[in-house]
């Protein structure tokens, strides 16, 4: 079966930093739009899985690299394929080119199918997914990280409660979502200064409307690794690696 869905992407103003450059939230909204775009075209999103399997897919990693970011008014085109399906996940690269083809950046997700009426997680062959798909190889040869990184109060940056522009289709938080509460205990000083070329994000737990979080910020040597709790509970973990410009 055919494995790639391309689409083309204009950057407008409202996707830009104030360098004019797609953000860094705006590229993982591009890369989620591909992403769910792409299980359509594979007749497997998440509408015909709720109505036909009582099911959905969740994201459960992100791995972004970026190369250059594509600046307001470029044209750029979007392709998304299928690097590997396992049991219970699906494997995907999403890579961004520009005008004359050049990589600008890309992402490795691992995508999950979880039960709606248990929360647990099923396997691939129980819902409508064509195992038939071709596997390609992506342009990404690097493993995800392991983030275990301890956090005291003292790493504690804010809180951020959940409302109700943050729940999507799930009726829990979008993902992106916890992108920008990550990326807003960044300061403008901070993005001035550096240019972000790696991120990536693990979904530990779901959230919910009303419910408050707490974002920890541990920061390393040209790197940042993050956490975001609610109470008890870890919801995501995280990491960017940034140059400093």
């Amino acid at each position: 079966m055919e494995n790639e869905y391309k689409r083309k992407f204009f950057i407008g103003y409202s996707n830009c930093d104030r360098k004019v450059n797609l953000s860094v939230l705006n590229s993982l909204y591009l890369i989620q739009d591909m992403m769910t775009e792409y299980f359509g075209f594979l007749k497997s999103d998440n509408i015909i899985l709720k109505s036909e399997n009582n099911a959905i897919w969740v994201l459960a990693k992100t791995k972004v690299h970026f190369n250059k970011y594509p600046k307001w008014r470029d044209l750029i085109e979007g392709t998304v394929f299928t690097t590997g399906i396992k049991p219970i996940r699906v494997e995907t690269e999403a890579q961004f080119k520009d005008k004359d083809n050049n990589v600008l950046f890309y992402a490795n997700q691992e995508t999950c199918v979880i039960d709606l009426t248990d929360r647990k997680i099923r396997k691939i062959n129980t819902v409508n997914y064509p195992t038939g798909v071709q596997i390609k190889e992506g342009i990404n040869k690097e493993k995800y990280l392991r983030l275990n990184t301890e956090f005291t109060e003292a790493d504690k940056v804010y809180e951020q409660k959940i409302h109700s522009t943050d729940i999507d289709f799930s009726y829990h938080t979008n993902n992106v979502s916890y992108v920008k509460y990550i990326l807003n205990s960044l300061n403008s000083d901070f993005i001035d200064s550096h240019k972000i070329t790696d991120f990536e994000i693990h979904y530990i737990n779901e959230s919910k409307e009303g419910q408050k979080l707490s974002i920890y910020k541990k920061i390393k040597d040209n790197e940042i690794e993050f956490l975001i709790k609610e109470e008890n509970r870890e919801i995501a973990r995280a990491n960017l690696k940034y140059i400093k410009e």
